[in-house]
């Protein structure tokens, strides 16, 4: 709860004056029960109309203060609730946006949409019954049986045991409870991850004709989570009746006592009246504080699953060296940099050491799964080696700050992620400092000119999430002209061209010889094609650097890339 507490310090006059509201208004209902007493004691059964109509009057009083005071506790409620799960989403936004690549995708996309959506709502809903109901309840509750014991000390203790069995099954309910709902959230956030597959990969079910299939997984996951809910429902139905059960069995023994009490003269119908209305003000209290109880033991879930997020470290340390030329051309070395995946038994590069000379054009290619695409990640700072060093102009790349490596490196992937968004604010992703020349001279580096040209809108066109209305390569294209915009002194471009034609690569290639900044570029591609050109070309196999050296050098001295070359019909020595 420590995660709410700071938040909870910034609304604390919202958060005591709601109580305070309320236990005023509890005040009075725990006055009128003694005011109907005295109506029927002093004012119906002797008569006095003037005692019956002041105390109307009084009563009508105290029921239009207690209704200024419910609303006045309500409106804080709701603005100290509304008020601290915001903030607390915020702070699990800015958490997430804060994550290294690695933890994001150890948290889980499914889980932290949970937590920012469903999670803080239920937070929300709790704190608002938690400050309108946890001190007006139990007050009640305690106030009630106070007020029975100035009645009578032998009936009070009717009340006393009451509670006291109430409370422990109240106790032993909410033990149980707690655990189930965590375990509904975790089903959720698997049913949210399947959706989401099936939501973004609908186009390659279909195509396959696997909705069937796709429909069960989907069916069995949301069997998994009605299964759970039904358990934490079932947990959670027991609070009313039982708590229904034992207070009406209170208040027959309360009617019983009080039946021989009164016979017995030694106390009054008002009296046993009044007593009544308190054990009924117990019974609707007990009801709201089981409500209650549901409702925390749900927002305590949720609360720890927040925990856990905005506990996760960070495994990349917070560099804050800025690079003093972002725009000039970088140089990269690797000192034995070894890298494995979460989950993974084996590295995926290995000792791997190589010195990029500013200005250098490289090329890496390899087989699939051989630790291309890891070196670009490591190269542009997305993941923390797990051995070994990375330089950038001879600084670490650990100690460079985020902003400065964001400013210094460009980099285009294979699959281009768009947002719903015009194609200028998916180009300059809110850089501000990007202007109308500079995207359009990226756009026309990249040969995205002709994908803006055939659009109506230009660069105010909107596209979806998905890219809905570009093909692949026009997506890689302007993938590529929002590494290029901002003219980084390091490009890198990983299979950034695989779905562009021969022709539109060819152009794009010799379009990069037009930057004024000379900046240092690594393409990682299967293509030959893509790389031939290079001033070297790095081969890797099974996460190690074997090879480094220019195109003609490279098929004299390496079988591997000869049989590359065959396969792409690259003729040697062209």
């Amino acid at each position: 709860m420590r995660s709410l507490y700071k938040h909870f310090k910034k609304h604390k006059a919202s958060c005591l004056l709601s109580p305070l509201f309320k236990l005023l208004e509890a005040c009075f209902e725990l006055i009128v029960p003694l005011i109907v007493a005295g109506i029927i004691d002093k004012g119906i059964m002797t008569g006095d109309t003037a005692y019956i109509k002041s105390n109307v009057v009084l009563l009508g009083v105290f029921a239009v203060v207690g209704f200024v005071s419910a609303i006045s506790a309500q409106y804080f409620a709701a603005y100290a609730a509304s008020g601290i799960s915001s903030a607390l989403r915020r702070e699990l936004f800015v958490k997430l946006q804060s994550l290294d690549i690695a933890s994001f995708e150890k948290a889980g996309k499914s889980n932290l949409v949970t937590a920012l959506t469903s999670d803080v709502n239920q937070i929300s809903s709790g704190i608002n019954l938690f400050l309108r109901l946890l001190l007006r309840s139990p007050f009640i509750v305690a106030g009630a049986c106070i007020m029975a014991f100035t009645i009578d000390i032998k009936i009070a203790l009717v009340f006393v045991i009451t509670v006291a069995l109430l409370s422990c099954f109240i106790a032993f309910n909410l033990k149980s409870a707690i655990p189930a709902y965590k375990k509904t959230r975790r089903s959720l956030d698997d049913l949210i991850r399947r959706t989401d597959n099936s939501i973004s990969g609908v186009r390659v079910i279909r195509g396959y004709n696997r909705t069937g299939r796709d429909t069960e997984a989907f069916e069995a996951a949301n069997l998994n989570l009605k299964k759970f809910q039904q358990h934490a429902a079932n947990i959670s139905s027991w609070l009313n009746p039982v708590t229904i059960m034992l207070v009406n069995l209170g208040i027959c023994a309360l009617i019983y006592m009080g039946d021989v009490h009164v016979n017995a003269g030694t106390l009054t119908t008002g009296e046993v009246v009044a007593l009544y209305n308190y054990m009924s003000q117990i019974l609707v209290e007990l009801v709201k504080l089981a409500n209650l109880i549901i409702s925390v033991s749900r927002a305590i879930a949720c609360v720890s699953r927040c925990e856990d997020i905005l506990k996760i470290e960070n495994k990349q340390d917070k560099g804050t060296t800025v690079l003093p030329s972002p725009k000039q051309a970088h140089g990269i070395e690797f000192r034995d940099v070894s890298f494995t995946y979460e989950g993974n038994s084996e590295p995926s590069i290995e000792n791997m050491s190589f010195v990029i000379k500013p200005g250098e054009r490289i090329g890496i290619i390899g087989r699939t799964g051989c630790g291309k695409s890891t070196a670009a990640a490591l190269m542009s700072g997305m993941y923390d080696c797990a051995e070994g060093d990375i330089f950038i102009d001879g600084v670490n790349i650990k100690d460079i700050s985020v902003s400065s490596m964001a400013d210094s490196v460009g980099m285009a992937l294979q699959k281009t992620r768009m947002f719903t968004c015009s194609i200028r604010d998916n180009i300059t992703m809110g850089r501000q400092d990007l202007t109308d020349n500079m995207i359009k001279s990226a756009t026309g580096l990249s040969c995205a000119d002709d994908v803006i040209s055939s659009k109506k809108d230009g660069f105010d066109y909107v596209v979806s999430s998905l890219g809905t209305g570009l093909s692949g390569g026009q997506k890689q294209r302007i993938g590529i002209a929002r590494a290029l915009a901002s003219d980084p002194g390091l490009l890198i471009f990983d299979d950034s061209t695989s779905a562009l034609d021969a022709a539109t690569e060819k152009r794009f290639i010799a379009n990069l010889d037009k930057l004024t900044n000379k900046p240092t570029v690594v393409f990682i591609s299967q293509k030959v094609s893509t790389v031939r050109d290079c001033d070297r070309i790095f081969l890797i196999e099974d996460g190690k650097l074997t090879y480094a050296a220019p195109h003609e050098e490279l098929l004299k001295i390496s079988d591997t890339y000869r049989y590359f070359c065959s396969l792409q019909t690259v003729e040697e020595g062209a």
